[in-house]
């Protein structure tokens, strides 16, 4: 007879003396959104498909959190990111900076090691007139 267990979200775990402290994997998307946009180059999270942008018409997660994907395995975390970059910069270097970032950043908050972040750029946008103007007032 076979048993079936219920998957539940995975969740990283720390035990002391005092209970335990788990970590849950939407923590750490919520950590990767924040981390990828500060990285100068990136312009947003990005979508995929065309079911993507249905989702998200009849309400289902937003883009943002379906360009996060987070694989945890005990107390490390693997990162994929889809992501828009501004057009002219240059990739390899951006990437290499956004991985750098959401490493770094996932480490620090939770203490968690990384074993990848993997960039899927998806689209390369120019930056909307109306950023570049208030860019310049400030």
């Amino acid at each position: 007879m076979a048993v079936i267990r219920k998957k539940s979200k995975p969740m990283s775990s720390r035990e002391n003396s005092t209970g335990v402290v788990k970590v849950h994997e939407s923590v750490i998307s919520s950590i990767v959104r924040k981390a990828a946009l500060r990285v100068e180059g990136v312009l947003r999270l990005g979508n995929s498909t065309l079911v993507d942008n249905l989702a998200e018409i009849v309400g289902s997660k937003k883009i943002q959190d379906r360009a996060i994907s987070v694989e945890m395995n005990g107390n490390s975390v693997a990162v994929e990111l889809r992501v828009i970059f501004q057009y002219g910069v240059l990739i390899p270097e951006v990437a290499a900076h956004l991985k750098e970032a959401v490493a770094g950043e996932i480490t620090r908050l939770s203490g968690m090691t990384v074993d990848h972040v993997n960039v899927v750029v998806m689209d390369l946008e120019e930056q909307d007139d109306e950023d570049e103007e208030e860019n310049d007032e400030e």
